[in-house]
């Protein structure tokens, strides 16, 4: 069980300053989503993390530690990463790719043995990409790739997740199938979970809590009913919004309005009802 801390963190690339003050705490068997903007740091926030970038002053601890001081090799036991937008061997196997999660665990030339290969045949299955094993990377549609991410990082067993639109190139299908694993694998094994997510309906629905990024500092932080809200979501996003309950289990569902054009095919009775705030 690891927690993921950033005190005060200043965070950008070159002489560019990207994000202000951040700070942030991810505890076992939480949750947290990062919403906001193209553009406002929710990337960047991933990327300071897993040690990509440094930060340009603050401190970010992982297990009560000073990044900066964990080794690479550590740190890879400890957090895995889903990236955006990976650079992946295009003639490497589907297979191969998950197999490389298990690189942390694998002394100097040594190769992977039958537990290396088990753990990463049962990460393929239980992110359902077993049927593409011997499928080069090349041949694969970005829903797949995401896949295999996915099964690459639960292959790497670590005790906590960084990711980075999870859900991208998914279908609506895929998106609950994907997000539910990562919500089973931070209950059942205590798991500290960050995540990107632009989708505010997903996030809303599975995360725990949610940090609102904009204009490079924290506007707002708390469960998806205090920070999905109508108020906010016109303030950050720009875009007018009708925010309800679910009906189900009362987490804050987003429905946008639309340049405040009327409907094709909407009574004057569901407009008016719509147009409630």
């Amino acid at each position: 069980m690891i927690t993921i801390e950033m005190h005060d963190v200043s965070i950008g690339y070159g002489r560019n300053v990207v994000l202000k003050g951040i700070n942030l705490r991810v505890s076992p068997g939480e949750m947290v989503g990062l919403i906001g903007p193209n553009g406002c740091g929710k990337s960047t926030i991933i990327r300071a993390l897993s040690r990509i970038i440094p930060p340009f002053s603050g401190r970010i601890l992982v297990d009560g530690q000073d990044i900066t001081r964990v080794s690479r090799r550590e740190l890879a036991h400890l957090i895995g990463v889903v990236p955006q937008m990976p650079l992946l061997p295009s003639a490497f196997t589907a297979f191969e790719i998950v197999l490389m999660g298990r690189n942390p665990h694998l002394g100097f030339l040594q190769y992977e043995g039958p537990r290396e290969i088990a753990i990463a045949w049962q990460a393929m299955e239980k992110t359902g990409t077993q049927s593409l094993a011997e499928r080069r990377v090349s041949e694969l549609s970005g829903g797949e790739i995401q896949g295999l991410l996915m099964a690459r990082v639960l292959a790497q067993e670590t005790k906590a997740l960084l990711l980075d639109e999870p859900t991208a190139n998914l279908d609506i299908g895929r998106q609950i199938e994907i997000l539910g694993l990562i919500r089973n694998l931070r209950l059942d094994g205590n798991m500290a979970v960050l995540a990107a997510l632009h989708d505010l309906n997903l996030a809303a629905q599975y995360c725990d809590r949610l940090v609102l990024i904009d204009r490079g500092r924290i506007y707002a932080e708390g469960t998806p009913r205090e920070v999905v809200t109508a108020k906010n979501i016109a303030e950050v996003y720009g875009a007018e919004s009708c925010v309800y309950s679910h009906p189900v289990n009362g987490l804050p569902c987003v429905l946008l309005k639309a340049d405040n054009a009327r409907l094709p095919g909407l009574s004057d009775t569901h407009e008016k009802e719509f147009s409630k705030d």
